[in-house]
């Protein structure tokens, strides 16, 4: 009857460390794959991915039959962003940038034309040479 007893006790005391063991193994595999990256990024594992029919290879050229469209913008961080006004009017005649070109101090950004232009230009040159006349 003794043994019966011993028995039982090493059965019970056994079957309750394997299902231990079971939890910890399972909740360090959760915690190690938690701390192994960035949060953002999500790692499968081997049956996870047999399940699901992800199939892993190395890129390859290959032709396509379908023509793809597709839609983007290209957007700019609000640091980088620059407005550019002109205190006259005007039309635009001629302007080589497109969004993320970049820019250097001197660099022609667009040209302008309006009869505004031509009239400040003209007095500009009348007033010059009026001051040169004057100084010689």
């Amino acid at each position: 009857m003794k043994a019966i007893k011993i028995l039982t006790v090493l059965l019970v005391v056994l079957a309750s460390c394997k299902n231990s063991n079971k939890e910890t193994s399972a909740t360090e595999m959760a915690n190690s794959s938690k701390s192994s990256g960035p949060a953002d990024v999500v790692q499968l594992t081997d049956v996870q991915m047999k399940n699901a029919g992800v199939v892993l290879a190395k890129p390859e050229l290959r032709e396509m039959h379908t023509v793809l469209k597709v839609n983007g913008v290209i957007d700019v961080p609000p640091e980088n962003i620059v407005s550019i006004s002109i205190p006259l009017g005007g039309y635009l005649k001629r302007s080589s940038l497109i969004p993320g070109t970049y820019v250097k101090k001197g660099s022609i950004l667009a040209v302008m034309e309006d009869q505004q232009y031509i009239q400040l230009q003209q007095d500009y040159l009348t007033a010059k040479s009026r001051l040169e006349f004057l100084y010689t």
